[in-house]
């Protein structure tokens, strides 16, 4: 078992949809990161938007729900998102933060806003999300 106030990094590819929980389990110490959730997911007038104007942006945010067992200890996690052009290209949304795990919390979330073209929400899969985590 890792020493949860060692800084460690974990990667994960997630499926790339609007307004559905998507499994994570990741699990260090007695902090667990549960599920990540895109909220703010343009509509059809968005879409219809960005198909007229190609330089059209939409900001999604991008939820984690976490719990954090531990009673008398903060958190932090740093989670980097980054959303890869299926073409190879640079990619075409990405942004981090850092924020409190805070202690005793079950099921509270943590946001991340990140902007990306939105006649580019059709075309993407998936994207990753680099968690680092560590006691505070």
């Amino acid at each position: 078992a890792a020493d949860p106030s060692e800084k460690k990094s974990y990667e994960r590819s997630h499926t790339f949809v609007g307004d559905k929980d998507v499994k994570v389990g990741i699990k260090h110490g007695e902090v667990t990161i549960d599920s990540v959730r895109i909220r703010n997911w343009p509509d059809a007038d968005d879409l219809a938007k960005g198909e007229k104007d190609l330089n059209d942006t939409h900001t999604m945010v991008v939820e984690f729900t976490y719990s954090n067992r531990n009673e008398s200890s903060d958190y932090k996690c740093k989670y980097t998102i980054v959303i890869p052009d299926p073409k190879g290209g640079k990619p075409l949304g990405e942004n981090d933060r850092t924020a409190t795990l805070d202690k005793g919390k079950i099921g509270d979330t943590n946001k991340v806003f990140v902007k990306m073209k939105t006649r580019l929400y059709r075309t993407v899969k998936s994207f990753k999300v680099t968690y680092e985590i560590w006691k505070k």
